[in-house]
């Protein structure tokens, strides 16, 4: 393989600077185009920050109106050139900003927008601790009633039994006066009147119906009594045979006894 001379670059070098001393409008029109080429780039940059300054300089910088009442947030938002929407039908409960206060704002603060724009405001509720209605001794109906006067919603109800008249709130979640709550929900415990008085069945055969029959009425327990001598006036002479519930069963009041009952003799 046969390699280049060593003087090959030097001869390159003079070729160079011979085509430019025989062609001298070649080096002008390099010098040209490199001017232009500089000047077409200062020109674009020059136009880009132009436009630039021209699209900013319509917008505003949104100022921070939270935390403050809402005529004067409308005041700041018009000094700035632009204006408040402000929703009826939307508010948030605050721990942190009074109510009637701006809560929460759209755009952001310090958020560049176009002069004019809408920036919707929404007003705090005040604490929730301030708005949370006590419910208790109410019908669950009228508990609802007032949750929803509250813009409030029952998300659950429980019942126990408790001393206080059945179908009255005796607890509520959250509490009336709590505070932190970030939503609108609400549940309530409702009294399912006193725990029926419970009683452990006693052994009733063998003893005089007239005898059972007193002792029954005097618990205010009902019974029936079934007995194939209906004909049979004297009911002293009647005594239990079988019973139901049976013996040491546990029942409450409410719940009726049977008895079977015959002559002493059919024992």
């Amino acid at each position: 393989m046969v390699g280049f001379p060593f003087n090959f670059r030097y001869t390159c070098r003079d070729m160079k600077t011979s085509f430019m001393k025989r062609h001298p409008f070649v080096r002008k029109a390099l010098i040209v185009i490199a001017i232009l080429t500089v000047m077409g780039i200062a020109f674009a940059a020059e136009s880009w920050w132009m436009l630039s300054q021209a699209v900013r300089g319509d917008t505003v910088a949104v100022p921070d109106v939270i935390g403050i009442p809402l005529p004067e947030a409308r005041a700041r938002l018009q000094e700035a050139g632009l204006d408040a929407l402000v929703s009826d039908q939307r508010s948030v409960f605050s721990d942190f900003v009074r109510r009637g206060c701006v809560a929460v704002q759209d755009p952001a603060p310090e958020s560049l927008v176009k002069r004019a724009r809408l920036v919707e405001l929404v007003l705090s509720r005040g604490s929730r601790k301030e708005t949370i209605p006590d419910l208790t001794g109410l019908s669950v109906e009228e508990a609802a009633e007032v949750a929803r006067s509250f813009q409030m919603r029952l998300t659950g109800v429980d019942h126990v039994f408790d001393i206080r008249p059945a179908g009255t709130v005796i607890a509520q979640t959250p509490a009336p006066g709590h505070s932190g709550i970030v939503d609108n929900r609400i549940k309530l415990l409702v009294s399912d009147g006193e725990l029926p008085k419970a009683y452990i069945m006693p052994d009733l055969r063998l003893h005089p119906l007239t005898e059972v029959e007193r002792e029954l009425k005097k618990s205010g327990i009902a019974y029936v009594v079934k007995t194939f001598a209906n004909q049979i006036e004297d009911r002293n002479i009647l005594f239990v045979e079988e019973q139901y519930p049976l013996p040491g069963y546990r029942m409450s009041a409410d719940d009726i006894v049977t008895l079977k009952v015959v002559e002493r003799e059919l024992l």
